[in-house]
């Protein structure tokens, strides 16, 4: 009789024991990756393929110990293994190089840093509790960790970049803008978005407002991009007080950071510093009515292990809007995995 692990093979899809091995080294290939990012590995062969050992001094490592690195990095398609015993860039690694347009580098970075990784060595008890662990493990929750730790902030900030030109484009093509004076990207981080959406509008002005940890960073962004004179970094704390003056505040990936309560406070001020006929558009993922494999829901677990918050459904969202003294909100597809939900005051 036939079992599930041949039926699977006859299928030419995984067998049971290849999953499992899949799921059991996935915390090796993520660092694999990661340690390619923070080495430079993949900057390395940017030109053109190239050994091991050449690779290995450009980084400054050890030959052999490189030459493995690269090895696994080709089994997981981020790199090719040439017959001559040279490495090249997939389309894989060539978005793991620093700098490049819908790089992910400074995301493997970000993900694996400290606070991530010791607090997600926890995730058991933070499922036994339903508490984050950066508090626990650090003794602050996370975005205080950033705060007191510049170098890993300015890191986690570069992650937040990748991610926000990763779907930056698909909020431009989904949402009409026009009509807009001044957009304000509340928890902006360096402005990425932000910038984005100026660079499309010329008439537009904007203004980013975040933590005062990533001042430095929001303003080199604003200047290299040209939009000294249209756009404003305004430090803040957004649990009290929003900046006032935008008829359009967007938030990125920022209502998943916080419990139902915290977000609940947090819109009512977005609410109250809102122009007369403004908007709020919300950028996050949604979490589908059925359950099924999907990117969302292990990003709700990074949140409850990170910040304590969670990914929502729809209709979770429209709760928090109508607590907040918001109507119930428009959701648009885009073609990334996020969703923009679009909403005014009641």
């Amino acid at each position: 009789m036939a079992t599930e692990e041949t039926r699977e093979a006859a299928h030419g899809d995984p067998s049971v024991d290849e999953t499992l091995i899949r799921l059991l080294t996935g915390m090796w290939a993520m660092q694999s990756v990661a340690a390619g990012a923070r080495l430079g590995a993949f900057d390395a062969l940017a030109e053109g393929p190239r050994s091991a050992e050449a690779v290995a001094r450009e980084i400054h490592a050890d030959p052999s110990a490189t030459s493995r690195l690269l090895r696994a990095l080709a089994g997981l398609g981020a790199l090719a293994a040439g017959a001559d015993g040279r490495y090249a860039l997939t389309a894989v690694g060539e978005r793991l190089r620093r700098g490049v347009p819908g790089t992910l580098r400074d995301a493997f970075i970000a993900e694996s840093d400290r606070v991530h990784w010791r607090s997600w060595e926890d995730l058991a008890e933070a499922v036994r509790t339903g508490r984050p662990r950066p508090v626990q493990v650090f003794g602050m929750p996370a975005f205080d960790y950033y705060g007191q730790n510049r170098e890993e902030g300015e890191q986690f900030g570069r992650a937040m970049e990748n991610f926000s030109r990763f779907v930056a484009e698909a909020v431009l093509e989904a949402y009409d803008f026009s009509g807009v004076r001044t957009v304000m990207d509340v928890g902006g981080g360096n402005g990425s978005l932000a910038l984005a959406i100026l660079a499309r509008h010329p008439g537009m002005k904007g203004k980013i407002a975040d933590l005062p940890y990533i001042e430095p960073q929001a303003k080199a962004s604003i200047a290299a991009a040209g939009a000294a004179g249209r756009c404003a970094f305004e430090a803040s704390d957004f649990f009290r007080k929003v900046p006032g003056g935008a008829d359009l505040q967007v938030m990125k990936s920022i209502l998943h950071d916080w419990n139902d309560e915290e977000c609940v406070r947090l819109l009512t001020n977005c609410r109250a510093s809102l122009e007369p006929g403004g908007r709020l558009l919300v950028v996050e993922m949604l979490v589908p009515e059925a359950a099924g494999p999907d990117f969302v829901t292990l990003m709700d677990l990074n949140m409850l292990v990170m910040t304590g918050g969670r990914e929502r459904t729809a209709r979770e969202y429209d709760a928090l809007f109508e607590s907040a003294g918001f109507g119930k909100a428009r959701v648009i597809p885009t073609r990334s995995p996020m969703s923009l939900l679009e909403t005014r005051p009641a």
